[in-house]
């Protein structure tokens, strides 16, 4: 099989999902996970004024937590599951590492949004108990506008970009790490970790748009959660890529660009996004 794109790549990999049982199986399973993990957030949100920033914090930290795990112990992993799995490896790995943290992370991820408590709302996701956090900051023709603003600015940052695709979002390199490649083109030239820079504004333009200040802090927490993984997986990619990541990581900043490349930063989100 030609491994020409990132899906081509993943594919090959996980040749489970090339039977719709198995992928209507997977689907099934993580929209359960899904809804049990809103479920939680849904109901420490309408009970506890704070709910929301208490959910948000609980499930972030498990994922973060997850990810230093992985990362810490990638060596260790990916030799159990080479030697175990053989072509396999990464199929069994992604299984019971990855598959269940793709509807913990997009809970997080949109939970902000779901918090909003504007009275034209023909249903609130949460309900939740009065409260200076809980109540609406601005009128919504100013937050919504903002909000939206933020989250297009958070697009065009995570937007792909120099070699970055789905094999490597899905953490296919973990276990071949010899298959992958120190991405340095594009905005990765002023940040090591734009799709973290990317989701996070995401997670924070959600919050404005809700336009509560619990809202927003659990934006904030979700951006939060990928800069707390970011020291582990460095020092797996040092590993990886020896001399070559400490230079590069001497030189490009982790999450935010340096104060003079800020211009330069977004003139190439701007130029990707034309």
């Amino acid at each position: 099989m030609a491994e020409t794109s990132d899906s081509d790549i993943l594919l090959h990999h996980l040749p489970f999902l090339k039977r719709w049982y198995c992928v209507i199986l997977l689907y099934s399973f993580q929209l359960i996970i899904f809804m049990v993990i809103m479920f939680f957030l849904w109901w420490i949100s309408s009970n506890f004024f704070y709910g929301a920033i208490l959910g948000q914090s609980i499930l972030s930290t498990f994922l973060s937590l997850h990810f230093i795990y992985i990362a810490k112990y990638s060596e260790k992993i990916r030799n159990k599951y080479r030697q175990k799995y053989g072509d396999l490896a990464f199929q069994y790995y992604w299984l019971k590492y990855h598959s269940y943290t793709v509807p913990a992370v997009c809970a997080a991820f949109y939970f902000p949004l779901l918090l909003a408590q504007y009275e034209f709302l023909p249903v609130r996701f949460v309900c939740m108990p009065a409260h200076p956090l809980t109540r609406n900051l601005f009128p919504f023709f100013v937050s919504i506008p903002i909000g939206i603003s933020i989250v297009i600015v958070g697009y065009l940052i995570k937007k792909p970009s120099g070699g970055y695709g789905k094999d490597i979002d899905n953490y296919l390199y973990e276990i071949y790490p010899e298959k992958s490649k120190l991405l340095t083109t594009g905005t990765y030239k002023f940040i090591r970790n734009p799709q973290y820079l990317g989701r996070g504004v995401i997670a924070v333009g959600f919050g404005v748009i809700a336009n509560n200040i619990s809202a927003i802090v659990a934006g904030f927490i979700h951006l939060l959660s990928y800069c707390i993984i970011i020291p582990a997986e460095d020092r797996e990619l040092i590993k990886r890529f020896g001399k070559d990541f400490i230079k590069y990581k001497s030189e490009v900043p982790a999450i935010l660009p340096k104060f003079g490349n800020w211009i330069r930063f977004f003139r190439e989100i701007c130029r990707r996004g034309g």
